[in-house]
């Protein structure tokens, strides 16, 4: 934890005054690097952690102030999918232990002093909670807590991503509220580019519903390019005039291109399309599937320019 005197005020305080760049594609990016195992079972490995620390030091020196940890499917329900279920505790402490090595070298490098954030990834559950699918609301909530309980203390705040049920992301948030009454939380579902969920749920209808249920800041992520996005920032701020928001657009539409997955935004394409969400006073800006330190790179330039501007 880099501000260790950070609470949930003082972030939202610095939110209030100018927009902050989050990091892009983990994930995706480990894939196209040839590794075909779950992201998150890396933490376990010492050789692998070490360009785990590689992917958030380039996310750093692009000029991320918020480093996302390797921990979207760390849940005790994802894990257990996965046989890792008995290293929930090693896995997401790794994580955050790798995001705090990859600042440490960053800082003494560079000198930068700037305020950096770790934010504690959490990401859906891998299966549908009833009456859709055979997850009780409770067990879901229980699966969420626990994950919360490792990283609340060591992360700066809890980002919530890639749901795409209203109920798993309520939740999600009431399972981290169980742990913590002060931790920030950020929670992003996915949209289609009608602005729905694939479980029906409006951009419009979830941003009350969810500031109502204890987060702080709500937005969207993954599922669309940064063109597409659009309409979903409209739709949120719309819905809420005053609330935070957050947004991280995948680099365009996936593609497949001799066996590899191609992403069609460049970095200048997508640092065009997210400047036409600066009207709109997003909290949080960056990236996911598909982008790399040169699109956050771009986008955190282009948020620069509008910060000094206010």
């Amino acid at each position: 934890m880099i501000n260790e005197n950070a609470n949930r005020k003082e972030f939202l305080d610095i939110l209030d005054k100018k927009i902050l760049i989050s990091d892009g594609s983990m994930g995706a990016t480990l894939m196209t690097s040839g590794f075909s195992a779950l992201p998150d079972s890396l933490n376990l490995d010492s050789s692998h952690i070490k360009k785990i620390i590689d992917i958030h030091l380039g996310y750093l020196k692009a000029g991320s102030d918020i480093i996302i940890t390797n921990t979207l499917n760390s849940t005790p329900t994802k894990l257990e999918f996965h046989g890792l279920r008995n290293k929930i505790k090693e896995i997401n402490e790794n994580a955050v232990s790798a995001v705090n090595e990859a600042i440490d070298i960053y800082r003494t490098a560079s000198g930068d002093s700037k305020p950096i954030f770790i934010a504690g990834d959490m990401g859906p559950l891998g299966k549908l909670l009833d009456p859709f699918g055979p997850l009780k609301y409770e067990e879901a909530l229980d699966s969420f807590s626990e994950q919360a309980d490792i990283l609340i203390g060591k992360a700066d705040l809890i980002a919530i991503e890639t749901i795409m049920d209203l109920n798993e992301a309520l939740a999600a948030i009431k399972g981290i509220r169980k742990i913590s009454k002060d931790v920030p939380i950020a929670c992003s579902l996915t949209f289609g580019e009608n602005g729905v969920t694939l479980m029906g749920n409006k951009a419009e209808d979830v941003v009350n519903v969810l500031i109502d249920a204890g987060s702080d800041i709500i937005g969207a992520n993954c599922s669309v390019g940064s063109g597409a996005m659009l309409n979903v920032v409209k739709k949120m701020r719309e819905a809420n005039t005053n609330a935070r928001l957050i947004f991280q657009p995948n680099a365009g539409m996936p593609s497949l291109v001799d066996g590899k997955t191609i992403f069609d935004e460049t970095p200048e394409v997508m640092a065009s399309n997210i400047s036409r969400y600066l009207p709109y006073k997003p909290s949080i800006l960056g990236a996911c599937c598909g982008s790399t330190p040169e699109h956050i790179k771009e986008i955190a330039m282009i948020v620069s320019d509008y910060n000094n501007k206010r």
